[in-house]
């Protein structure tokens, strides 16, 4: 039976992560933990379903894939709701989609498959040049909703393939060096909050009523949450609404305030083991175009999870990027359980 051969670390862990992200909604937001539950029961069935899905089918409709999410995240600008300054959500109704979360996936299979069908890609400028043609609309269009945090997750992406693939670490320098160069314009076009947000991650005291309180309030509940927490349902960060965005961007901080360091040690094991896990099917795939593309599924969940801890306990900008699987997100969450389904698949490949 072929869901015996299943890598049981790939869901089993997920579950468990989920189990604590779903119980600190349950505490916090108890009104969003019935969606969220029903998103990962819709994950679930996604991810059962392309697990089942030969991945190796997707190098070869890449650029359709391709076209269409530029198509899609164009579409955003014109069809898309303005929260909060950005454009980045399509009401359909019944569920409001964020492309930027599935572009993620279609980024990571459109590079992977270049790559790939390149047998000496490095060598050659103009392949080189193709990748970042590739990379670019996508990049810039999310960039420009605008969404500094997703746009950070696929700078991770292309970064962790190409280092992954063999590219030589020459270019890595010369991209440091380059981005240096640029600094000054790149600041020049950041929105004014994008800026604010900077500046209060290299002092949370600049606008302790502004900019800086979501760090500062988020620093509070971590640090109140002691050895043991305050239990469930006794978070007064979030339950009196200090904290903001206590269900999706400060999500750890709720938890880490009512489960303590006891309840955080647990939830960043159980991402680790999942970062090992995802890691150890890259390194036994013997199909590089396998290997390459779970690398890139790998760094979403990496870069996200690194993130997302680092902004709430304020030694990382706060960029709004999710905690996966733990924050509240229809898109989000569907769109880890693919992730995770299509690593499932690179597995099973692997053992038929």
């Amino acid at each position: 039976m072929k869901l015996l051969k299943h890598n049981p670390f790939i869901l089993i862990l997920p579950v468990l992560i989920f189990s604590l992200g779903f119980v600190t909604l349950l505490s916090t937001s108890p009104e969003r933990a019935k969606y969220q539950l029903l998103y990962f029961i819709t994950g679930i069935v996604l991810y059962l379903l392309f697990s089942t899905i030969d991945y190796t089918i997707y190098k070869y409709y890449w650029k359709q894939l391709f076209t269409g999410m530029v198509v899609l995240l164009a579409l955003t600008f014109v069809l898309g709701e303005i929260r909060l300054g950005s454009v980045r959500w399509i009401n359909l109704g019944f569920f409001t989609l964020q492309p930027s979360e599935f572009a993620k996936i279609v980024l990571i299979i459109a590079l992977t498959s270049f790559i790939t069908s390149r047998p000496r890609i490095f060598e050659r400028f103009k392949d080189i040049f193709i990748v970042l043609g590739i990379f670019l609309p996508i990049f810039l269009l999310v960039l420009f909703q605008p969404d500094l945090g997703t746009s950070i997750v696929y700078v991770a992406i292309i970064a962790g393939i190409l280092f992954y693939a063999g590219l030589n670490k020459l270019y890595f320098l010369i991209s440091i060096m380059i981005f240096g160069i640029f600094s000054s314009p790149i600041w020049q076009i950041l929105h004014d909050y994008q800026k604010r947000r900077i500046l209060v991650f290299l002092n949370p005291t600049l606008d302790i009523k502004g900019a800086g309180y979501n760090v500062i309030q988020s620093i509070i509940a971590i640090g109140s949450g002691g050895l043991f927490g305050k239990g469930f349902g006794r978070g007064t960060q979030s339950h009196l609404n200090f904290l903001p965005a206590h269900w999706t961007d400060f999500i750890f901080a709720s938890f880490a305030e009512e489960w303590g360091f006891v309840g955080v040690f647990v939830l960043l094991t159980l991402f680790v083991l999942l970062l090992v896990a995802i890691f150890y099917i890259a390194h036994k795939s013997e199909e590089p175009f396998g290997s390459i593309l779970t690398i890139g599924m790998l760094m979403v969940f990496f870069s996200q999870f690194v993130v997302n801890v680092g902004m709430n306990l304020g030694v990382m900008p706060v960029t709004g990027i999710p905690l996966p699987l733990v924050s509240y997100g229809g898109s989000s969450m569907l769109t880890s359980m693919i992730l995770l389904g299509i690593v499932q698949n690179v597995w099973l490949k692997r053992t038929s």
